[in-house]
């Protein structure tokens, strides 16, 4: 057992020591600026089900765009509550009508709607199927060469999608994915850390994530989810892999499509990360709804594993599996498990204390300066906090690695049983509307 721990604190020092320096020493990419008109079309597709409460703040972030040749898509998944009535009050809708591909499959679609007020606008009114159906919806019906998929409580910084056209002149780009930052961590243009403890710990763990994770994972070519509420796909692969399959983490499911379309096509072909294509979403601001976000997540963790058991490998390029396997699964989920143990294993073998004071002291120490490094890197891309906040910052870090962080064992925990107690159960995440975003900014 004490070896089994040496070995799994072995591969977690790894990839943590990956995750900071890869980063941290790797310059920005410049993508050659294009004209406008040499940018691949976008379509923009938003399944919504009850957003009434944060759907326009969506629509404020598309009107703001700076892009050019593009569409929006608002799917209406059979919303019962006034989503449906905000979009034709803001839009001025009226019915039209589109060609459609019929190569996907989805619930029925009720009527399509164009914006009278903006014409590159539209509202399709489906019966209700799900996140991935209404997705599967959209992409049939879309007009353009890329599909960028957008939560409807994500709302877009001004500059994403050129970002994310940019990134797609090199033709072996098949996919990508944003930065997702929280919305509630915004006062109009500026970021601030004014926040609940909640609240703040999901800013640190969202930075890390992106600016660390996404882009080490991108560089290794080993990318296993673009995020749902920010990603761009190449139409064509989305059919090629048949869409999007009806399950709680549509997001990885289809990136590991993805993943395994590049493998079976051999053309060298990546997914990659945009690091300056940015939007902001609105998290949870209280522990139940943390945590019944947190156990979607660990379910569709699981159960990608599960569906995609036998295609490790095989059916994918060695470094996604390898990645999954042994950082997302080994040292996420099992060690969870494991760290329960760990008191347990020191007293039968009477293991010298200072040895896990020590390694305890590592693992605090290395966790403090990956938090910095990922503030060092948000920094280089324009997401700067002011001073005063850089020293709450500070402040919390130390306080943050000994208790929130420490969440993500029960989280993992509990999501798994729960899984496994009812896979199809999930909660629906809760929407507020606390963004505060400073119109024509956002």
């Amino acid at each position: 057992m004490l070896w089994f721990a040496l070995v799994l604190y072995a591969l977690f020092l790894i990839f943590q020591l990956l995750y900071m320096f890869i980063p941290l020493f790797q310059n920005k990419k410049h993508y050659p600026q294009q004209r406008d008109d040499a940018l691949k079309s976008v379509s923009i597709l938003i399944p919504a089900f009850n957003e009434e409460k944060v759907i326009k703040y969506c629509l404020s972030g598309i009107l703001n765009s700076h892009a050019q040749h593009f569409e929006a898509i608002f799917i209406n998944d059979g919303s019962s509550d006034r989503t449906f009535h905000v979009l034709k009050k803001a839009l001025k809708l009226v019915r039209t009508k589109r060609q459609l591909r019929g190569e996907l499959n989805y619930q029925t679609v009720k009527a399509i709607y164009q914006s009278k007020r903006y014409p590159y606008l539209y509202v399709i009114d489906k019966e209700n199927g799900g996140k991935a159906d209404a997705l599967n919806a959209g992409v049939d019906y879309a007009k353009h060469e890329l599909v960028v998929t957008l939560d409807a409580d994500s709302v877009l910084a001004p500059d994403a999608i050129v970002e994310m056209q940019q990134a797609f002149i090199d033709p072996k780009v098949i996919a990508a994915g944003g930065v997702v930052h929280i919305g509630q961590g915004m006062r109009g243009k500026l970021p601030t850390f004014s926040l609940s403890g909640l609240l703040r710990f999901q800013v640190l763990q969202y930075l890390t994530a992106f600016y660390l994770h996404k882009h080490v994972q991108s560089k290794l070519g080993a990318i296993t989810v673009i995020a749902g509420a920010f990603g761009t796909f190449k139409k064509s692969a989305l059919i090629a892999v048949g869409g999007y399959r009806r399950t709680v983490g549509e997001d990885m499911d289809i990136t590991l499509k993805i993943q395994q379309l590049i493998k079976k096509t051999g053309a060298g072909e990546k997914l990659i990360f945009v690091p300056k294509a940015t939007c902001f979403t609105e998290c949870p601001s209280t522990f139940s709804d943390l945590f019944n976000q947190r156990m979607r997540w660990q379910k569709a963790f699981i159960d990608c594993v599960i569906t995609y058991r036998y295609r490790f490998f095989r059916q994918m390029k060695c470094l996604p599996s390898l990645y999954l396997l042994l950082d997302s699964l080994l040292l996420g989920t099992v060690n969870a498990f494991f760290m329960i143990f760990i008191p347990f294993t020191l007293l039968i073998y009477q293991t010298p204390l200072i040895i896990p004071l020590t390694l305890g002291l590592i693992s605090l120490l290395m966790a403090c300066y990956q938090s910095i490094v990922a503030l060092v890197v948000s920094g280089r891309f324009g997401f700067r906090y002011r001073f005063r906040d850089y020293i709450r910052i500070g402040l919390f870090i130390p306080f943050e690695v000994v208790s929130y962080r420490l969440l993500g064992i029960l989280f993992v925990i509990c999501g798994t049983f729960l899984y496994f107690r009812n896979r199809e159960s999930w909660h629906v995440s809760r929407r507020v509307g606390q963004l505060q975003l400073e119109e024509g900014v956002l």
